[in-house]
């Protein structure tokens, strides 16, 4: 249950972690959700956004608790055991004085992945959980970051990755393990120390205009260690939520059969959202991402919000779609103040206005 007394400027009550849950099995409630969660930092923002963007979320608080867990350094000592790569010296950037593609600037060798320890990040890492919140009777969700296929480009640059999926599958599949081993150290520590209720991760599956892989490829690669992760998360009663960029429709029904409960952003300008919802809603739920090329950084008030209650449309139809509503990425200083605001305020007030209408309706027998 939500305690009133701890919103005491709120304008709406933010929905209740049981709430959330309707919402993502697709029985609904008063309105859609709107949590930015980690797409909105609001101290990396211009100085004079930050007191309005910080009263915005005491009049709307967030709808869910959606924090990191501590993130590993990328490069470590050796002896480090909280890094993705404690090899001395594997770091590209060491005394490079201008900076360089971004290829160039983090690939490693396999040479030098062979010699990670294979501990590395350490799950027992006694910190991982310092950025949770307390439990105020909201959905928490604890956010693990880059994935499988993520690390792999992150070890190995983009090119090299890509070529690695046909070169070198042992090594793509040795990737895939070790962060599919954190995680799931993670997912367990969230229950027992935190009383987490979801995981997310995210990866970057899809270009503008198609996947970066053949649903085949996604096959050998991916889907066994989504499947692993999303099957010890549901046995603990949690679930998952994915980010991924760009047009992955084509992998949409493998994420589904791995387990994967919660998809981000569904963007705009790769994905058609209606026919996504149409072919996907009963099946999967959405945190669906207002656009973040065009519209918010670079519409007007009025076009934002008539962008918002479109996004309620698509969304928010009683047995079509099961959602929560936020932005499609990390929101940027590019993005006017006044934009945020009244996406989140016709977001609140045009959700709330279509819940009552198909409550009102599924009361009277009326079928939308």
């Amino acid at each position: 249950m939500i305690d009133a007394k701890k919103f005491p400027q709120a304008k709406s009550l933010p929905l209740s972690r049981e709430e959330i849950i309707s919402l993502i099995k697709g029985t609904g409630v008063r309105r859609p959700a709107v949590s930015f969660g980690n797409w909105l930092h609001i101290d990396e923002l211009g100085k004079e956004k930050q007191p309005v963007l910080r009263q915005l979320l005491r009049e709307y608080p967030e709808d869910m608790q959606v924090f990191y867990i501590k993130k590993p350094s990328i490069f470590g000592e050796p002896g480090d055991k909280y890094t993705w790569c404690d090899v001395p010296g594997a770091d590209p950037s060491i005394g490079r004085v201008k900076s360089v593609g971004v290829d160039e600037a983090t690939a490693i060798s396999w040479d030098v992945f062979d010699q990670i320890s294979e501990d590395t990040p350490d799950g027992d890492e006694p910190t991982m959980y310092c950025n949770a919140p307390e439990e105020d009777g909201r959905f928490r969700l604890a956010w693990f970051s880059g994935g499988m296929w993520t690390w792999l480009w992150n070890y190995r640059g983009m090119n090299n990755a890509m070529m690695d999926l046909y070169m070198d599958p042992e090594h793509v599949h040795k990737v895939s393990r070790k962060v599919t081993n954190f995680f799931k150290k993670a997912t367990v520590r969230g229950v027992k120390e935190d009383g987490i209720d979801a995981i997310g991760f995210g990866d970057d599956l899809g270009m503008q205009k198609g996947p970066f892989m053949s649903p085949e490829m996604f096959r050998e690669f991916y889907f066994p260690y989504y499947k692993e992760l999303c099957d010890l998360a549901h046995s603990l009663g949690l679930y998952v939520f994915m980010h991924c960029c760009g047009d992955a429709k084509l992998l949409i029904p493998q994420l589904i059969e791995a387990g994967i409960d919660v998809l981000h952003p569904i963007q705009k300008y790769a994905m058609d959202a209606a026919e996504i919802v149409s072919e996907f809603g009963s099946d999967l739920a959405f945190w669906a991402g207002i656009d973040l090329q065009r519209v918010l950084p670079f519409g007007t008030v009025e076009e934002v919000k008539k962008e918002t209650r479109d996004f309620v449309d698509i969304f928010y139809q009683p047995g079509k779609g099961k959602v929560l509503f936020t932005a499609s990425n990390r929101v940027e200083d590019n993005v006017p103040v006044e934009n945020l605001v009244a996406f989140v305020e016709e977001a609140h007030r045009y959700g709330e206005y279509v819940g009552k209408h198909d409550q009102k309706n599924a009361e009277e027998g009326i079928v939308s």
